[in-house]
């Protein structure tokens, strides 16, 4: 597949300072991701495709292509297996020129790295037990109707 979406509602997440927070609700797990993944995790929610997004990377780092490649494609692999993200079709977000700063000259540009998706189990328990997730309209508690 080359495009993706975030898995929501059961995933919600926030890019704070260059690192993308990510909460698996069916889980309780929570993730995180800095730098190069954080800048492949904004240009998915742009509805950038694999392609532009491995593109875009290309352009803003440093680096050997085919590495660059692996990498951004095995973040994806991981954010799969993890139900963080799911197969989309093609968006109008893909033809946008969201490619990147692209003038910048190699030498500014950083050394890529390949992205890590950090898992956190810690707070499990709690975050399935935090009836945050499960606020309504109407505020909380939200009571679920009777069948």
């Amino acid at each position: 597949m080359t495009h993706f979406r975030v898995n929501a509602p059961n995933v919600i997440h926030e890019t704070i300072d260059g690192e993308a927070v990510i909460v698996n609700l069916q889980t309780g797990s929570y993730y995180s991701i800095d730098k190069v993944g954080a800048a492949v995790w904004q240009r998915m929610e742009q509805g950038l495709g694999v392609a532009r997004i491995v593109a875009a990377i290309a352009a803003e780092y440093a680096g050997d292509a085919a590495d660059i490649e692996a990498g951004v494609r095995q973040l994806f692999t991981q954010l799969q297996d993890e139900g963080l993200v799911v197969a989309a079709d093609a968006s109008a977000g893909d033809d946008a020129a969201a490619a990147g700063n692209g003038s910048a000259a190699a030498e500014a540009r950083p050394p890529f790295e390949r992205p890590v998706l950090h898992k956190y189990t810690d707070m499990e328990d709690l975050l399935l037990l935090d009836p945050i997730h499960d606020v309504g309209d109407k505020g909380w508690p939200n009571a679920p109707a009777k069948k």
